[in-house]
């Protein structure tokens, strides 16, 4: 298992954390998707690295139209 945190650059509520963690969450390698909503950019996402890559998520998450900079992994 792996992890990656990640810094979206839009301000998101707790709707939409929701719908990227569940999107995400569609792929039975994603494992978690963690958020809090007191910090509204800030996103951890652990997976298996055999089968899902960093660049794979950050696709996931601009399909939303979202800006998103891996901080961390």
């Amino acid at each position: 298992m792996h992890s990656v945190n990640l810094y979206i650059n839009e301000t998101l509520n707790e709707k939409i954390f929701q719908q990227i963690k569940t999107d995400l969450m569609s792929d039975s390698h994603v494992i978690n998707v963690a958020y809090h909503t007191k910090m509204p950019h800030d996103m951890l996402v652990e997976y298996d690295e055999t089968f899902v890559k960093p660049s794979s998520i950050i696709g996931h998450i601009e399909s939303h139209g979202l800006h998103v900079d891996i901080t961390g992994g």
